[in-house]
């Protein structure tokens, strides 16, 4: 029988814990245990797909500070190395294709909507996920066993990058369901 125990979960783990509850629910993905090197955390995702994978790169974030503990994301190729983000500013690159390349085999996503904002010159990509709850341990000390429970649009949204070098501005929402009243 499960019982509640207090503990605490440090950031770096809560963090790997979203990336594989998010990103990593998709099955040519797989996220490896966070280990230390020169006092930063590095949090490795694996893409067994080559052709997949420098997509993955170029949505996820790649650093993260929480107050001096600092991580670092590096997405594997198959081949065993790092690969490196898409210069998303080469003529002719489809930003909306990359993000479509790395989402579209992941349960929580649904498709990506281009648009504009008003009065604005940047580019606008809403990615749509559906209304699924994320569960996962993290000390929160509100829920019995100690879970937390996000929205799936928001824990993507923590994870994957929001903004381009080329302008584009990457938004996430939820595709609107039944609501019982």
């Amino acid at each position: 029988m499960n019982k509640p125990h207090a503990m605490l979960s440090p950031a770096q783990y809560i963090l790997w814990r979203k990336i594989a509850y998010s990103i990593g629910t998709d099955p040519e993905i797989c996220i490896r245990d966070p280990y230390e090197k020169n006092s930063t955390t590095i949090i490795e995702v694996v893409v067994e797909n080559g052709h997949r994978a420098p997509a993955v790169a170029g949505v996820l974030n790649e650093e993260y500070n929480f107050g001096g503990i600092r991580i670092k994301v590096v997405v594997i190729g198959p081949a065993g190395k790092p690969v490196i983000p898409p210069d998303v500013t080469q003529p002719g690159f489809s930003l909306r294709q990359m993000v479509e390349t790395a989402l579209f085999a992941n349960p929580y996503f649904h498709e990506i909507i281009p648009g504009w904002r008003p009065g604005e010159p940047d580019q606008v990509l809403t990615v749509v996920f559906y209304p699924k709850v994320i569960q996962l341990w993290s000390d929160d000390l509100s829920d019995y066993y100690g879970y937390a429970h996000y929205v799936a649009e928001d824990v993507f949204a923590e994870v994957m990058r929001r903004k381009y070098n080329d302008g584009t501005i990457l938004n996430t929402t939820t595709i609107s369901g039944r609501a019982f009243l």
